[in-house]
């Protein structure tokens, strides 16, 4: 396939991880060029302008994200609201919608949240302020998102384990899901596959249990007694227990990550939200907009002429906002490259935009958020031990380890 006309064209490998350590001057010598550039490594369009990402995100009628719907079945063995437009869309995720909302969640689950990150950061803090250096994502990011999710979706006390268990190595496909994985990331990949097949059946258990029982208060119950349940195949209610699993847990480890890389590499702004704690939901937006964890959020256009920033793209071709290039666009944000825990906010793409907008993405804010109050209460000053790897995943990218010692 050859680029659009007056398409510039680029050649990179996203999975080269020399690219992906940081990945942002590439972008912006690609922004120079236009706001739409035409990769030949992998024959896609990439969208790097807020305007444009925007644009191609919310116009279901010349943009779709279906193609990528064999994708989302093979993976988890059925399809979800992923990879799912209107109106389906929109009645599949009305199910949890009301669970995941900003006044539920901080009525409801404030407490689990806080539960559970004093529970993981004051042995964490303890250890390091004893001389120790630890792997903040094994030791900590990795387990509150998933501890949080089980419990939402009533996995009982004594499969928490397990549960963990399947949902790290579903996580860590994410970064060996490259185009010539190692013989490690093969494993980690056949370790995944094998993972979601199990929990799978753990699920489908779930909810054959959950229709012999009156509603309860958990997500697995919410979806078996919703209205629409009867409009689902059962495929669809089991891969949509699954993949919340993983939404629930890959992101928000990842965003937590990010943000100790964040404020150990800028002690001067982690000094500020130590000093105001007020500055933490802002803090926690401009870490998400400054390394974005979700870059990639692929569409397939659907019409002859399919238009963005000026470029008409034919029928068929990928088109792939790079949200983390939206949200460093100088024409939304002044001086972009720059940390600043104070900026004010300002919509951002990192929780993605339109119809697919990330439905946990209160919950989200909510768990980063109470993670790095309580980490600055007890370890307010801490600094990296050693270099961060983020591996080869541009489309989910994180740092694969955050060795942090005391400062």
């Amino acid at each position: 396939m050859s680029a659009a006309a007056g398409c510039p064209v680029v050649d990179q490998d996203l999975s080269d991880p020399g690219f992906n350590a940081d990945p942002y001057p590439v972008l912006e010598e690609w922004r120079a060029r236009g706001p739409v550039v035409f990769n030949a490594h992998d024959e896609r369009y990439l969208v790097l302008s807020f305007r444009g990402s925007t644009r191609v995100l919310s116009t279901l009628d010349a943009f779709d994200s279906q193609p990528g719907a064999e994708t989302v079945r093979r993976i988890f063995g059925g399809l979800t609201m992923m990879a799912i437009d209107t109106p389906r869309h929109h009645r599949m995720r009305d199910v949890w919608a009301p669970d995941f909302r900003r006044d539920t969640l901080a009525e409801r689950r404030r407490e689990l949240v806080t539960r559970i990150v004093a529970a993981r950061v004051g042995p964490f803090a303890e250890r390091l302020r004893a001389g120790e250096v630890l792997d903040a994502v094994g030791s900590l990011t990795r387990a509150i998102p998933t501890l949080v999710i089980a419990e939402m979706l009533g996995v009982e006390p004594e499969m928490v384990d397990r549960f963990s268990a399947w949902s790290d190595a579903i996580g860590a496909s994410a970064a060996a899901n490259v185009p010539d994985p190692t013989p490690g990331q093969r494993a980690a990949l056949a370790a995944s596959a094998e993972a979601t097949q199990q929990l799978n059946r753990y699920m489908a258990e779930a909810v054959t249990q959950r229709r012999g029982r009156p509603p309860a208060d958990d997500l697995v119950s919410r979806m078996v007694h919703a209205d629409f349940a009867a409009e689902m195949d059962e495929s669809e209610i089991v891969a949509s227990n699954t993949q919340m699993v993983f939404a629930g847990n890959e992101t928000t480890a990842k965003l937590m990550a990010t943000a100790l890389v964040a404020l150990a590499r800028h002690p001067d702004q982690r000094r500020a939200l130590v000093a105001d704690r007020s500055l933490i939901p802002q803090a926690v937006e401009e870490v998400h907009r400054w390394s974005t964890v979700v870059q990639t959020d692929p569409r397939w256009a659907t019409g002859d002429a399919s238009e963005v920033e000026g470029v008409t793209v034919p029928r068929g071709a990928a088109v792939t906002p790079v949200l983390g290039a939206a949200n460093r666009d100088p024409q939304r944000w002044e001086r972009p490259a720059e940390f600043d825990v104070a900026r004010p906010v300002r919509g951002h793409l990192g929780f993605g935009f339109g119809i697919h907008v990330c439905l946990g993405i209160h919950l989200a804010r909510l768990e980063v958020a109470v993670l790095l109050d309580r980490l600055l209460d007890v370890l307010p000053d801490f600094e990296l031990a050693g270099p961060v790897d983020f591996g080869r995943s541009f489309s989910l990218r994180g740092p694969l380890a955050v060795p942090l010692a005391a400062g």
